[in-house]
């Protein structure tokens, strides 16, 4: 196997995700995603395959040295990668056949599924025309470039819709930008007061002290204002299932991570929006944007997974998420977990709990319900 000499130079991904969430013409930030696939890995060539409807795929977008030989080639739905496309299986796609695709197949590829919302799945593909070493913060990139694509996907920016998108606009503008300046202040407050309770440190003014806790509080009051405000200004737009809800969370919390959470429904995922009612399906995308904003702000972590299932326990119907991350895990010294308190508030009025587990490396926020009788 051989390695490429220089590591290209990677576009940040919150860069991208600035310029997917400021919209504009959808085909331009698809061609800026599938560009960037190509020159961010060092890839000979890249190209998107997404729906074109009535069951059937093809190669949407090409880069590099494939041309426009590929563009327009239509996935058989008997080809490794149609057959994951059809089921709808993002682990499937990741490793399906590419052979009837020559240009891009070999031992020297990465694909990266892709979603397209109602449509289905689609997929990212990027090919280095030998047998590469591939290393896992390639393939961390690609996964996020392709959720950006997603989030393109389920974001279209039309000027004459009027003031239902001028209310997403502002949404998408307080949760993103005026949300990140605040955890940003509130981490350097957070190191400051630890800091301050060092056995170590200088003797100071305790009205200084007092000073920085409720600075932090009053940041945290700040973002909660904010969260309701953006909820209000969501709320008489047209109603998102739970699962366009999840996956635009996920797609929102690239920002603040820096890289593309990993987010695992079931296979089916219209069950979850079948089964789960709404003022439980409500908490649920609370719960998983706070783990995120957690996630963001305290664990330092390069990856971090999201779960959402239901099933059978006993005689009770079981809703549960688990989002882990392979950060640094939870301080011990920390004592005052208003994250915490807030998921598991959400939690009993459902007779439900929530837990923080330990991993290594890392944490695990598992929470759970139960559900309604049907």
């Amino acid at each position: 196997m051989t390695a490429h000499a220089a590591a290209p130079a990677r576009t940040r991904i919150q860069d991208l995700c600035a310029a997917v969430l400021a919209g504009g013409d959808l085909e331009d930030l698809l061609t800026l995603l599938t560009v960037r696939a190509r020159a961010d890995l060092g890839a000979a060539s890249s190209a998107l395959v997404l729906p074109a409807g009535h069951g059937s795929w093809a190669v949407e977008l090409t880069d590099g040295e494939t041309g426009e030989a590929l563009l327009g080639e239509e996935v058989p739905p008997d080809s490794g990668l149609g057959a994951a496309l059809l089921m709808g299986d993002p682990d499937a796609v990741e490793c399906a056949d590419l052979s009837f695709l020559p240009p891009l197949a070999g031992t020297g590829t990465l694909t990266a599924p892709v979603d397209a919302g109602l449509d289905g799945i689609g997929a990212l593909i990027v090919s280095f025309g030998d047998a590469t070493a591939l290393d896992g913060a390639a393939r961390e990139h690609l996964n996020a470039l392709a959720t950006l694509i997603g989030l393109a996907l389920r974001e279209p920016v039309d000027p004459d819709s009027g003031v239902d998108d001028e209310r997403g606009r502002i949404a998408r503008d307080l949760h993103d930008l005026a949300i990140q300046e605040l955890f940003a202040v509130g981490m350097e407050l957070e190191s400051l007061q630890r800091d301050l309770q060092e056995p170590g440190a200088r003797g100071l003014d305790p009205s200084i002290a007092r000073s920085v806790e409720l600075s932090v509080q009053g940041v945290e009051r700040a973002v909660a204002q904010i969260r309701q405000i953006v909820q209000s200004l969501r709320r008489d737009r047209r109603e998102a299932t739970l699962t366009e809800r999840l996956r635009h969370e996920s797609g929102l919390a690239i920002a603040g991570l820096g890289f593309a959470p990993n987010l695992r429904l079931p296979t089916d995922p219209s069950r979850l929006d079948l089964e789960i009612p709404d003022e439980i399906a409500e908490d649920i995308v609370a719960v998983v944007r706070e783990a995120l904003a957690n996630a963001a702000r305290h664990a330092h972590a390069s990856a971090v997974a999201i779960s959402v299932t239901v099933f059978s326990e006993g005689v009770d119907r079981v809703a549960q998420v688990d989002v882990s991350d392979n950060g640094r895990g939870i301080d011990p010294t920390v004592t005052r977990r208003s994250g915490l308190a807030n998921m598991s508030s959400r939690a009993r009025r459902h007779q439900g709990w929530v837990d923080a587990i330990p991993l290594e490396p890392g944490t695990m926020i598992s929470w759970r319900v139960t559900l309604p009788p049907v």
